[in-house]
Order: structure tokens, then sequence, then C-alpha cells
């Protein structure tokens, strides 16, 4: 069976607070479900950080994945018609060709479990950040808690015995962030 040398989570871009800024999308119109200005700037920065990674522990991914919307209403509607996790991959998907798989909405973690479980290489997934130590623990058991960051990786990298272990490298990209 097929799986990845190495996973990286990461949290969706920055979002509105409130009270605002609030979000815009790709062409500047207001969105609540989109990410702030910030977590564009994040966006772009992201392209080169896993294109050309100088960063230990950080590779250019194959496949990167992104939480859909969903209509499942118990499921917080900032939540699950949130367009942050493909907005915040889009800037890179557009421009290293990996392969991108947009399709399995938040609340399927497991889905996405069995979707990494498929793929070769290093996987990249943007997904919501309270959902993120599910997909974890896919993997690894008794993942932490995420916290409120949009500037940490989680790397799950793969040992000889097929087991995987977590290390976290801060991004650095913008102030504000945790230094690496």
């Amino acid at each position: 069976m097929a799986s990845p040398d190495k996973i990286m989570l990461i949290r969706h871009a920055e979002k509105p607070a409130s009270p605002p800024p609030a979000g815009v999308n790709e062409n500047g119109d207001a969105d609540k479900h989109s990410l702030i200005v910030r977590g564009w700037q994040r966006a772009g920065a992201l392209v080169e950080f896993f294109e050309n990674p100088a960063r230990p522990g950080i590779s250019r991914p194959a496949t990167i994945f992104a939480a859909t919307i969903s209509n499942d209403a118990t499921i917080d509607p900032d939540d699950s018609k949130s367009l942050r996790p493909a907005e915040t991959v889009a800037p890179l998907v557009a421009k290293s060709g990996a392969i991108f798989r947009n399709d399995i909405p938040v609340g399927a973690e497991g889905q996405a479990i069995d979707a990494i479980k498929m793929c070769r290489g290093v996987v990249l997934v943007s997904w919501e950040h309270k959902r993120i130590p599910t997909i974890a623990a896919g993997f690894i058991a008794n993942p932490p808690v995420w916290g409120d960051r949009f500037d940490a990786v989680w790397i799950l990298d793969q040992e000889p015995d097929g087991s995987y272990v977590l290390s976290i490298v801060n991004q650095d990209l913008l102030s504000g962030d945790l230094p690496s």
C-alpha cells in the first residue's frame, strides 16, 4: 500500500475577526468566508516557502489537499463554508503543478486520512485548525492541540518501520510570526 514519506499540515491563513477587517476574495470583493489581506500575504509567501524550501523538515509537496466547503448543518458555518483552506494554497498550486485535491469537505477528516494514505512522496494539507489534530491522529498517537497559530507547520515524517514522527516548524514569514 502506498503511503507518503512526509505529511505537512498547515492551518488556513488569517481569517476575518470580530470586529473586521473583513475577508476578501482574490478579486478584492468582501467575502466573510475568505482570507483577510494578511492571509493573502501569507498565501503568497507560502509559495517560496514550499517551492524552494530552506527550513529543515520542509519539502516541496507532490500532492496538496485543502478542505472544501461542507453542507453538514452540525458544523459551525464559519468552518463549514470557509474558502480559506483552498485560498491559502491556491498560489502554491498555481505555481507548483502539484496534484491538487479540493474534494473532501471539512468534517470528513476520516476520508482525508484515507486519501492521504494513498499518496506517495510529500503531501501538504491545508485545513481548519480545530480538525488538524484529527487528521494527525490518523498517523500518530496523541497529537497536540493546534492552538490559535497561523504560522506553524506540523511535519509528520515516516520512519523506516512505517510509523510517523511529529516535528513542528515555524513559518517565520510575516511580521509577528514566531521565529524559526
